[in-house]
This record gives C-alpha cells, sequence and structure tokens, in this order.
C-alpha cells in the first residue's frame, strides 16, 4: 500500500484530463451519426439511465424518478427543471476470492470501495446537456493488488448554432473495458490489472439542415471522434494472451450527405445518401464509400415495402483477406401499428455476402416493452465502442439511456444500463472484422415487479490481422435481471448470465449470479448487501493456450451505503 498516494496522483490526473476533455467536447455540443461502415436500422424513440456501478444507487437515477410523474395514462411527465444536478457519496466493504482474476494462484483478500457520483441536466432554449460521472477507487486490505482507479462517465450535449438550419451535437464516455472474456475476469466486472483497460471516447458532429419546400429536404453532416486506452493503477504486467495485444487508440472521420423525400411524396418515400469514413489506428487506415439509395413504398397505413440499392466500397492499407466491396441489394417490407408495434426487416447481398438488418419494438403496455435489433457492419474491437456510443440518448426526464432500454411512456427501464461494450463482445484483438449481431430484450416495469431479460449473439469474421484459431468466431448468451419492492424502502434484485465465447480456438462457457438487497434508511441514505459470483470454465485447447485463459471462479460480498449531497 505504500505506493498509493502515487498512483492516486497518476490517476486523479488521468481523470482530470478526461473530464477536461469531455468538457471541451460538450463546449462544442455533443451527439453523431454513424460511420458508413455501421448500418444500423433505427427504431422509434425509446432509452435507459446508466447505472453507476454494483457498489452504490444512481443518484441521477432517483432525482430523475423524484421529478417525473404519471399520468393517468400510464405515460411519464417530464417535470424536470431546466437546470438540475447532484453528487452522491458512496463507501462500501467487502471480500473477493480471487483478487487478482486469474486462473490459478490468486489470493483472496478485502476490499474497500469509496466513490463520488455526481450528475447535471442543463437544458435551456439552444443548449442541452446531460452528464453523469462515478469515480470509484478499490482499495485491497491486505495488499494482494494495489488500489485501483476507475470511473464511469456519459455525456451527452447538443448546441442549436443556427436554429432549423444549423446544430451541433458531441457524445462522450468514460469507462474500464474488458480486454477479453477469455482472461482475467472477476466476478461483478470488478475491476483488476490486466483483466480491464480504461477508456475514454468522444463523437462531435455538425448537422446542417435545408429544406427544399415539400419537395426535399438535405442534410449535410461531418463527424469526428475518437477513443483512447489507458492502464488501471497498479501493476498490469500480466502473461499475455497470444494474439490478443489489447485495445489502442483509434480515430473516425466521416462525412455525410442525405437528400430526403419532402411532403409531396405520399406513398413512396425515398433516400439518396453519399458517404465517406476513415477509421485510423497505428495499423493503418480503413475507409469506406458509399452511394446508397433507401426506398419505401406504402402498400397500406400499416404495412410498406422496402428496398436499398446502391454501391459499398471497402478498403485497408493492408488488403483484406477477401474483397467485400461491390453492390448493395436489399429488400424487405415493414410494419407499423399506431405507436405501439413497429417491424422492419431486410434481407439480401451485402460485403459480398448474404446479409440481414432487422429493428422491432413492441409496447406491450406502457410499462412493458419488446425490443429487438439485427446489424451487420465491417470495424475494428474499438470501432465498435464508438458505434456503440451512438446509440446513447436521453429522455423527457434527462436520463442517459439508449432506445433499445426505454419504455412506451418514455421512462428508461430501471434494471437497464448503457454500456459502450456490447453483450457478446469478443476480444480486443485489432482485427479488421465483419460484425453480424442480433439481440432481442424484454423490459417491464410493472407497480412492485421489474424484470429486464435479454438474448444475444454475435458473429464475427475477421478481415484482416494476425490471429490463432479460426477466422470466424462466434459469442452467444442471455442475462436476466428482476427485482421485487417489498415495501416502499425495500428492494430485492436477482440476476443471471450465461455467455459462449468461442474464439482463439476454443471454447469459454460463463455463468454469472448475483443477488442484492437494499434498503433507503433515510431520504438521503441508503444501504445495501450484495452477492457476485462468477464460474468460467474453458475448453481443454484454452487451458492449453495460456495461464490466463484457463478455468476459473470468484465470488464477491460486499456491504455498502450510499448518502446523496
Amino acid at each position: 500500500m505504500r505506493h498509493l498516494p502515487d498512483e492516486r496522483q497518476l490517476m486523479l490526473e488521468r481523470s482530470a484530463q478526461a473530464l477536461r476533455l469531455a468538457v471541451s467536447v460538450l463546449a462544442l455540443g455533443v451527439s453523431i451519426t454513424p460511420p458508413a461502415h455501421a448500418d444500423t436500422i433505427s427504431t422509434p424513440t425509446a432509452s435507459t439511465t446508466p447505472t453507476a456501478n454494483e457498489t452504490a444507487a444512481s443518484a441521477p437515477t432517483q432525482l430523475a424518478a423524484n421529478a417525473s410523474a404519471v399520468a393517468s395514462d400510464g405515460s411519464a411527465v417530464a417535470t424536470i427543471p431546466p437546470f438540475i444536478w447532484g453528487a452522491t457519496l458512496n463507501a462500501s466493504e467487502g471480500y473477493v476470492s480471487n483478487s487478482s482474476g486469474l486462473s490459478s494462484g490468486s489470493k483472496s483478500d478485502f476490499l474497500t470501495t469509496l466513490g463520488l457520483s455526481a450528475f447535471v441536466h442543463d437544458h435551456t432554449g439552444r443548449v442541452t446537456l446531460d452528464a453523469t460521472n462515478n469515480f470509484f477507487v478499490d482499495i485491497y486490505d491486505e495488499g494482494t493488488r494495489s488500489a485501483q482507479f476507475n470511473e464511469h462517465l456519459q455525456a451527452l450535449g447538443s448546441v442549436v448554432a443556427i436554429p432549423d438550419y444549423l446544430t451541433i451535437y458531441a457524445r462522450a464516455f468514460a469507462s474500464p473495458v474488458l480486454t477479453s472474456d477469455l482472461g482475467i475476469a472477476t466476478a461483478g466486472n470488478r475491476v483488476v490489472p490486466g483483466g480491464f483497460r480504461n477508456s475514454i471516447g468522444y463523437l462531435a458532429q455538425p448537422d446542417l439542415k435545408f429544406r427544399f419546400g415539400t419537395f426535399m429536404t438535405s442534410e449535410t453532416t461531418a463527424n469526428y471522434g475518437s477513443t483512447y486506452f489507458f492502464d488501471t493503477g497498479g501493476n498490469s504486467a500480466v502473461p499475455v494472451i497470444p494474439g490478443l495485444p489489447g485495445p489502442q487508440d483509434v480515430t473516425v472521420r466521416s462525412a455525410t450527405q442525405t437528400f430526403t423525400s419532402g411532403e409531396d411524396f405520399v406513398r413512396l418515400n425515398w433516400t439518396l445518401a453519399g458517404a465517406f469514413s476513415e477509421l485510423d489506428r497505428r495499423q493503418g487506415l480503413l475507409s469506406e464509400k458509399a452511394g446508397l439509395g433507401n426506398f419505401r413504398y406504402a402498400v397500406s397505413h400499416s404495412f410498406s415495402l422496402l428496398a436499398t440499392v446502391g454501391y459499398d466500397a471497402v478498403t485497408n492499407t493492408v488488403p483484406l483477406t477477401r474483397n467485400i466491396s461491390g453492390m448493395v441489394a436489399l429488400g424487405g417490407f415493414a410494419l407499423t401499428f399506431g405507436q405501439d408495434f413497429f417491424l422492419q426487416i431486410q434481407a439480401g447481398r451485402k460485403y459480398n455476402d448474404a446479409s440481414y438488418l432487422g429493428s422491432l419494438r413492441y409496447n406491450i403496455d406502457p410499462t412493458a416493452s419488446i425490443v429487438g435489433t439485427v446489424n451487420d457492419s465491417v470495424s475494428t474491437p474499438e470501432g465498435q465502442l464508438l458505434n456503440n456510443l451512438l446509440k446513447l440518448t436521453t429522455n423527457a426526464n434527462g436520463e442517459l439511456t439508449t432506445s433499445d432500454n426505454m419504455l412506451g411512456n418514455g421512462s428508461v427501464g430501471s434494471l437497464s444500463d448503457f454500456n459502450p461494450q456490447s453483450l457478446g463482445s469478443l476480444s480486443f484483438d485489432q482485427n479488421i472484422s465483419r460484425y453480424q449481431t442480433a439481440s432481442l430484450s424484454f423490459l417491464e416495469d410493472f407497480e412492485r415487479n421489474h424484470a429486464d431479460f435479454t438474448v444475444f449473439g454475435t458473429r464475427r469474421t475477421i478481415l484482416s490481422g494476425v490471429f490463432i484459431g479460426p477466422s470466424r468466431t462466434n459469442a452467444w448468451g442471455a442475462r436476466l435481471s428482476f427485482a421485487h419492492d417489498f415495501t416502499p424502502l425495500m428492494q430485492g434484485t436477482v440476476g443471471t448470465s450465461y455467455s459462449v465465447n468461442d474464439e482463439l480456438g476454443g471454447t469459454a462457457r460463463s455463468l454469472n449470479l448475483n443477488a442484492q438487497l437494499g434498503y433507503i434508511m433515510t431520504r438521503e441514505m441508503r444501504a445495501y448487501i450484495r452477492g457476485d459470483y462468477l464460474d468460467r470454465h474453458s475448453s481443454p485447447s484454452l487451458n492449453a493456450l495460456s495461464p490466463i485463459t484457463g478455468s476459473l471462479s470468484d465470488y464477491r460480498i460486499t456491504i455498502g451505503f450510499s448518502r446523496t449531497l
């Protein structure tokens, strides 16, 4: 523990740099559209509250809930003031069975966690800012690990520079990222050296629009974003997994010109888009140029036919293992029933291969929804983080969330959270890959019961780089969280997740369990007790690959308190 002051100073300096970066970006006003290679089908607006850390309740969530009411029809009514801010102090003491997260040779330890959570919501006529930041330090009482500093920042803002014409958006995040599900791992995703890297990312976008009467609308965007990575506190010198160098800094640049049909077009709606994007990293430059036309023909009020045609050219400094440039031809349909049901499916050819895109939202009632997405894109693991940052949005109460985590009444699913790393994300290996992802979620907040159930899958086809095992890898699994309000002051939560990760020539199966009981002692004070358990079973080939890819287990018991300032 004698190194704690130096490490604390180092991490505080890095934290200050992260906050200065986020503030400088947000001064421009922040948000963005995806690079051309990140193809998604958007869903109707609906979004979630980011959870801070398992060690503390989220102050923004609590205050936003207090600042909202529910109308008689079950819809959320926004009553958030133009400016609101708050902070919460967090402290906990716990016991961990595997302090280093290694598959062998690790020791148990007692863990003290101290943290500060803060948020701000500023909504004026032309400027908006919604941000949360949760800073934590983990201190291992018996010194098996050095102190670890980490923070979870999410920020979203906008500035209307010229009303009706020019708006500047920006998003920013800071978060520890797990470098591989096959390496160092811990119960509850406790941050430890070698298994996690701290990350900072932002995206900025000026958006210029012109309307040509009722014929069409022109929209021009120029996007710029970066992600940076640095070590967590303490010594990160651990055995390296062959073929996994870990995350590295990337920069994304793109420009898009879009023309969209106006009110003159009733049954046939169209969009013509030209896009150019670059993903710049130490290994080289990945660029994409695309010209696409999207067409929607309304057969009836609820049923439409869809078509996407165009050409997509993808190049890299080091030639890809297969040519994915070529024609884009997708067809499908859309079903819309009022404000509560939306289904859009397209299938066809892209990247010189079969491709599928889809989106689903079904609001069963104002407090229960089913949401699903199917996407197809080409990127790197770091580029995936920036693509996920595009999903960050806010609801009427100023709660930061994603559209997939919003309920039909505009509120955020209480058990949902935002994480720049996708469920089922594969290891940071610097390879350019094609990502085909699918997810389906059920969210519910009904009186005293709350639920969040998600199934997910990712298929990754490596197109460039050095790798071990087959060039096509897969990850899939499910996650379930359920909470019950025993009384207005006491809530119990249980959760589980199971995932299968097939890469590096082997397979790892991971089971996570958690349970928590929270009690509101006073208006400002909250106490809780929580347990987390992780069990990972690695195949023989993974056990032989590296000292840190083998089977492991870990459990953590925590007693904590938080106080709203």
